[in-house]
């Protein structure tokens, strides 16, 4: 199956946020982000991780489609099973972008309220939520020991982020 890595030289520029970055505890940072929500009303929202995806299920902040791989920093944790009638299963291994993962992006945000399983590691999978999500969408990942990052989808974002995409070395 084809599939994008990460080269050494992306690995540092994926580590700057890729939107505004919501530091501090989870209290503070779930009142940034409702402001952010409120402002902006994203046409979807997107969560990818399962610490971030779990604080917003526990604070109430609907959310479209969460992308999640049961692990924490690389650590197992508990399954994420938040309400839905909607799972996608994909494979991608860490440090790729797995063309099957990428379509299955893709699949799970034609449906609402869906969740796409990843067995494998799903942290560049938020490349793909931007560049596929509608325009005006909001994409919100962790940053690991500092906060959340919350992307605006719009047309210079996706530009950047497809700019990076294609920079990944093909296999």
């Amino acid at each position: 199956m084809p599939r994008l890595r990460l080269s050494e030289g992306l690995r540092d520029r994926l580590k700057e946020p890729l939107g505004e970055l919501i530091h501090g505890p989870p209290e503070s940072s779930i009142a940034r982000l409702r402001e952010i929500i409120g402002s902006n009303k994203p046409s979807k929202t997107i969560c990818v991780g399962d610490f971030v995806s779990r604080l917003l299920v526990e604070s109430s902040i609907p959310v479209d489609l969460f992308i999640v791989d049961n692990k924490t920093m690389r650590q197992e944790t508990e399954g994420f099973q938040p309400k839905t009638n909607y799972i996608v299963r994909t494979v991608n291994p860490a440090g790729t972008i797995e063309m099957a993962a990428w379509a299955a992006v893709s699949e799970a945000l034609k449906k609402p309220h869906s969740v796409l399983m990843v067995e494998g590691e799903e942290d560049l999978l938020t490349l793909a939520a931007v560049v596929l999500a509608p325009l005006n969408s909001l994409v919100i990942y962790g940053q690991p020991d500092v906060g959340m990052v919350a992307v605006r989808a719009d047309k210079a974002k996706k530009s950047e982020t497809e700019a990076i995409v294609a920079q990944m070395e093909q296999e």
